[in-house]
């Protein structure tokens, strides 16, 4: 009887320990208030990524304020997303561009995230595609960043077919099953091991539109 009790009280303590340590954020692509990630933080989301380059090739002009308003309103941890223009050309200058801008405005951040999805805005040549992508991380990696790659099997694969050529970044990846785990990720890309999962989309919370990420 002991036994049974003392092993129940670890498997509680366990999952207490885990779900205590569990992380939780929100990536925006809209101006976001500083009263909204207070709200957030509030309500257990301690990190947020924030888009800092748009699709329609121009920097996103609502990021300096929103990433300062992430770290006023009390987030743990913000970073920024790029979602480049493949078929507009020219990575370096796009990814110039972004931190250039990040960087007049002061704009404090951590990780820069390379959003790899949408095949209507890449090239049908997966070895054009390759390359596009090889130039935006050496450039960013070039001008002081930590880089790391939004992206899904689904989208990697009709992209970038077997490639493996960023596996050596960290994989964020979304799977809207509302699920904060690593149990249904399958390996692609090269990568065998996750970093970040988005588990839901866009969701409407503390008066913003986010999507929910989480790691372990």
């Amino acid at each position: 009887m002991h036994v049974q009790f003392y092993l129940i009280a670890f498997l509680l303590s366990s999952l207490f320990f885990n779900l205590s340590f569990a992380t939780y954020g929100v990536d925006v692509s809209q101006s976001t208030s500083t009263s909204s990630f207070s709200c957030l933080v509030s309500n257990g989301y301690s990190f947020t990524v924030v888009r800092c380059y748009q699709s329609s090739n121009r920097v996103d002009p609502n990021a300096a304020a929103t990433l300062s308003n992430a770290w006023s309103g009390g987030m743990k941890y913000v970073d920024v997303y790029m979602f480049p223009c493949p078929t507009c050309g020219n990575a370096k200058q796009q990814v110039t561009d972004a931190i250039n801008s990040l960087r007049s405005h002061n704009s404090k951040y951590g990780m820069f995230w390379l959003d790899i999805e949408g095949t209507q805005y890449w090239y049908s040549s997966q070895s054009t595609n390759r390359q596009f992508a090889t130039d935006l991380a050496n450039q960013a990696e070039a001008m002081g960043q930590v880089v790391g790659v939004y992206t899904s099997k689904s989208q990697w694969d009709p992209i970038m077919g077997s490639w493996s050529g960023l596996s050596k970044y960290a994989l964020w990846y979304p799977h809207y099953d509302g699920s904060a785990s690593f149990s249904d990720f399958v390996a692609f890309g090269g990568w065998t091991k996750p970093a970040i999962k988005q588990y839901a989309g866009t969701t409407s919370i503390c008066s913003a539109s986010v999507d929910k990420s989480w790691y372990p």
